[in-house]
């Protein structure tokens, strides 16, 4: 029997707890393999680190324009893992962020966006569709 190679996801989340909580349970399937970092600046060194076949990053909830700084991190991975799929983690209460969102899938720049309130359950199944 060959051992299927499991595909690697990098968290860009801001909430630690909210993050160690996912990796747990993205690290319970059998295709996948979780590994968080816990602030923006470490992105590119996390990306050449681990090669993520899917990054997850949170759009805060922030004042300014948090899905732009998001996008960017998004850039950087992408930089350093052209074949990355990029999935963003959105506040759905936030207009400007879904909106955002909504362009950046429109255009090809992410395969997906997820709000905040999916079910841990339905953010794994999405990630893992994307293998």
């Amino acid at each position: 029997m060959r051992l299927m190679e499991k595909k690697t996801v990098l968290l860009v989340l801001c909430r630690r707890v909210i993050a160690d909580l996912m990796i747990e349970k993205i690290n319970q399937r059998p295709k996948l393999k979780a590994h968080g970092i816990y602030s923006y600046r470490e992105a590119m060194s996390a990306a050449k680190t681990y090669k993520p076949h899917i990054a997850l990053v949170e759009i805060p909830e922030a004042q300014g324009e948090p899905a732009k700084e998001a996008f960017q991190v998004c850039m950087v991975i992408k930089e350093q893992c052209p074949d990355c799929k990029i999935v963003l983690l959105c506040p759905e209460n936030d207009d400007q962020s879904v909106e955002f969102c909504v362009e950046t899938k429109n255009r090809g720049d992410i395969e997906a966006f997820l709000f905040y309130e999916s079910s841990p359950k339905y953010l794994v199944s999405q990630l893992e569709a994307l293998t």
